[in-house]
């Protein structure tokens, strides 16, 4: 599997990708404790789906391989798409979120679970947004559930806890799914609820390790794509809720 630039810079060079398609281990009945677990940070998630905690040994070493780096993809409006990617590099692993702008340019990184962590990669209007793309092989749940990690959100609303909650449910939790919503919401792993504020029609995070930011490594142009494909229903550049706008000179 290749995403464009995903693996520039790493020496030496990867002669073959490790790049690899994860939708077959997405079938797997243990994929989504194990995904919410690891990746999700939820403590409660095993109790959730009624699975002793060694059962996803076997999957969690199928995350961990670093020979095969799983890829959960999602498709997003044009020709984009939205790669999760477990990235396995000896003494560098951890989780990115990238954008594919499907044009053959360099993917655009939006978010790194790692020790070096970046993010976060999504208001929350913007998955909410994402999950109900139209899909042929995940469902609303499904979409839910890979973002969620990536998103931190100071105007999230109320409501979100229980959307969660049902796409948890939906996916197979049978107890405590509030308590596994909430965590996965509220996970302190990385980084702390962003303000999220729309500068000259692009949707910017205030928070110090986003991508998402100007001033940072992404370009306007990219920060613009970003904010075009999560939130395609804008045609007139509309804030989502919760997100004040800001003139150019308003920047701090």
């Amino acid at each position: 599997m290749i995403i464009p630039g995903y693996l520039d810079g790493y020496e030496p060079p990867f002669l073959r990708s490790p790049l690899v398609d994860g939708s077959d281990i997405m079938s797997q009945d243990l994929f989504w404790p194990a995904f919410l677990c690891t990746v999700g940070g939820s403590t409660s998630v095993t109790d959730a789906f009624g699975v002793d905690p060694a059962d996803l040994e076997q999957i969690v070493d199928t995350f961990l391989d670093p020979h095969s780096w799983p890829v959960f993809s999602l498709p997003l409006p044009g020709h984009c798409r939205l790669h999760v990617i477990m990235r396995n590099a000896d003494d560098d692993g951890g989780v990115d979120y990238v954008l594919d702008p499907g044009t053959g340019d360099a993917s655009i990184p939006l978010a790194a679970m790692d020790g070096h962590f970046r993010g976060p990669a999504f208001a929350w209007p913007e998955v909410v947004a994402a999950a109900h793309h139209p899909d042929q092989d995940h469902t609303p749940a499904q979409r839910l559930l890979l973002l969620v990690p990536a998103c931190a959100d100071s105007s999230r609303p109320r409501e979100a806890v229980d959307l969660v909650a049902k796409a948890v449910t939906a996916l197979g939790a049978r107890s405590d799914v509030r308590q596994v919503s909430e965590e996965l919401l509220d996970s302190g792993r990385y980084w702390t609820p962003c303000p999220w504020v729309n500068v000259d029609d692009v949707l910017v995070g205030r928070g110090s390790h986003t991508y998402r930011r100007y001033g940072g490594e992404l370009s306007r142009e990219q920060l613009r794509l970003i904010t075009d494909t999560l939130q395609p229903e804008r045609s007139t550049h509309l804030p989502p809720s919760g997100a004040p706008t800001v003139k150019d000179g308003g920047r701090r």
